[in-house]
C-alpha cells in the first residue's frame, strides 16, 4: 500500500525539477532577448504558465507526502497492534517454512512447549513436537497444506509431559501466487480433554469399581445380540450376586463393604478375556458378557460353565480387607451365578437380563454358591 504514494512523489518531484529547469531556461532566454531586441512577451507568458504548473505540482506533491505520512502512521499502528496480538495471544502462533521447520513462534507457543527462548525452537522440525503415534497423520496434513489446503486437527505432543493440542495449518501465498510458508495456530486443550474423559467415565463407568455401568453394559449387550444374529455364534450373560453381602455391610459398615466390592470386581475381571465385559449392575450385583462361544449350543454351554466355575471359585476365596491400618477384616464370601445363552434368536437385551437374573435366583434358592442355566429362553 505504501509503494504507490512513494512512486507518485518521485514522479511529481521529477516533473517539478524538469519544469523548473524549463522555466529557468526560458527566463534566461527572455533576458538575453530583451537585451538584444528589447522585449519578448511570449517568453514571459510561457514562463508564467509553467510557474502555475509548478505550483500545482508542488501542491500535489505536498498532498502526496501527507498521504504517505498518514499511511506510514497507519502501517506503524497496525504493526504495533500485530506485535501486541502475537505477544499477548493465549494461543500459539507460529510460522513453518517449506522444509517443515519452525521459523517463528510467539511467547504462548514457547510456554506451551516448555521453552523460554525462541532460539530453543527456531529451526526445529514441526513434527518433532508431535507424538510418534500422531506423526504420520500430521505429516500427511502438512503435505496437504503445502498443496494449498487449510486444515484443522488435534494431536498429542511429544516429550515427557503429554499435552493435547487443537491446531490449524494455513497456507500463506506470496504476490506471485506461490506458497511462501504456513501459518500455524495451536491451542492447549489438555484440561478440556481430561474433563471430557472424566465425564465419559462418570457416564459409562462405576466410580467405585471402575467397571462399566448399566448404560455401557446395555450398549455392549445390544452389540452382542446384533453380532450373534449375523454370525449365529452363541454368547453368554452371567448374572452374579454376592452371598451374605448385607451381613458384612451391617456388621462392618459400608466402607468395608466397598472394599469387598472392589476386590470382587478385580477377581472377576481376572477370570475373563480382555474382550469380555464385566459390569457392576448395582449394589452387590455384577454382570459378565462373554461373546463368540461358537455355533454349537452344547459346546458354548460347556465353555460358559468353565468360565463361571472359575469365577465362582475365585470369589469363594477368603477376603482380607484392609480398612484402617493395622486393622484387617477377614471375610468369607461366595456368589450365586445365573447364566443364559443367546444367539440369533429374536430376543432383546431386556429378556436376556431377565432370564439371567431368574437363573441367578434359582442358584440362590438352591443353597447359594451355585451356578444355574436358564433353560427355557
Amino acid at each position: 500500500m505504501s509503494k504507490q504514494p512513494e512512486l507518485n512523489i518521485k514522479v511529481l518531484q521529477d516533473e517539478i525539477t524538469r519544469l523548473n529547469k524549463i522555466i529557468q531556461s526560458l527566463m534566461n532566454r527572455a533576458e538575453r532577448t530583451t537585451c538584444v531586441q528589447g522585449s519578448n512577451f511570449n517568453l514571459f507568458q510561457t514562463a508564467i504558465t509553467l510557474e502555475d504548473q509548478v505550483r500545482q505540482r508542488t501542491k500535489e506533491l505536498e498532498d502526496a507526502k501527507r498521504e504517505t505520512e498518514k499511511m506510514a502512521r497507519t502501517l506503524r499502528e497496525r504493526e504495533y497492534q500485530t506485535r501486541l496480538l502475537l505477544e499477548n495471544s493465549p494461543v500459539s502462533i507460529h510460522e513453518i517454512d517449506l522444509n517443515g521447520r519452525v521459523t517463528f513462534m510467539n511467547p504462548a507457543g514457547l510456554h506451551m512447549l516448555g521453552f523460554e527462548n525462541g532460539q530453543d525452537v527456531i529451526g526445529s522440525l514441526y513434527l518433532d513436537a508431535v507424538s510418534a503415534n500422531d506423526r504420520p497423520y500430521i505429516s500427511n496434513l502438512l503435505t496437504r497444506a503445502y498443496n494449498g489446503e487449510t486444515n484443522h486437527f488435534e494431536f498429542e505432543s511429544s516429550g515427557h509431559y503429554k499435552k493435547m493440542f487443537a491446531s490449524s495449518f494455513i497456507p500463506i501465498l506470496g504476490k506471485n501466487g506461490r506458497l511462501e510458508k504456513l501459518m500455524g495456530i495451536s491451542e492447549d486443550i489438555t484440561e478440556r480433554k481430561n474433563a471430557e474423559e472424566q465425564l465419559r467415565l462418570f457416564a459409562f463407568y462405576d466410580p467405585l469399581t471402575q467397571l462399566p455401568n448399566r448404560r455401557l453394559l446395555n450398549d455392549r449387550l445390544d452389540q452382542a445380540i446384533a453380532a450373534s444374529k449375523r454370525s449365529h455364534y452363541y454368547s453368554a450373560l452371567f448374572f452374579l450376586d454376592l452371598d451374605n453381602f448385607k451381613t458384612l455391610n451391617d456388621e462392618q459398615g459400608h466402607d468395608v463393604g466397598d472394599l469387598l466390592l472392589i476386590e470382587a470386581a478385580q477377581r472377576i475381571r481376572r477370570c475373563v478375556r480382555e474382550t469380555d465385559t464385566v459390569a457392576r449392575f448395582g449394589g452387590d450385583e455384577f454382570v459378565v458378557l462373554i461373546n463368540n462361544l461358537g455355533s454349537n449350543k452344547k459346546m458354548a454351554a460347556e465353555k460358559a460353565s468353565v468360565v463361571a466355575e472359575k469365577i465362582r471359585f475365585s470369589l469363594a476365596k477368603p477376603y482380607l480387607l484392609v480398612c484402617k491400618q493395622p486393622e484387617i477384616v477377614k471375610h468369607d464370601s461366595t456368589a450365586s451365578i445365573g447364566i443364559v445363552l443367546f444367539n440369533s434368536q429374536n430376543t432383546s437385551k431386556e429378556n436376556v437380563l431377565k432370564w439371567a437374573d431368574s437363573a441367578m435366583y434359582k442358584a440362590k434358592a438352591n443353597g447359594r454358591n451355585q451356578i444355574r442355566f436358564f433353560t427355557n429362553p
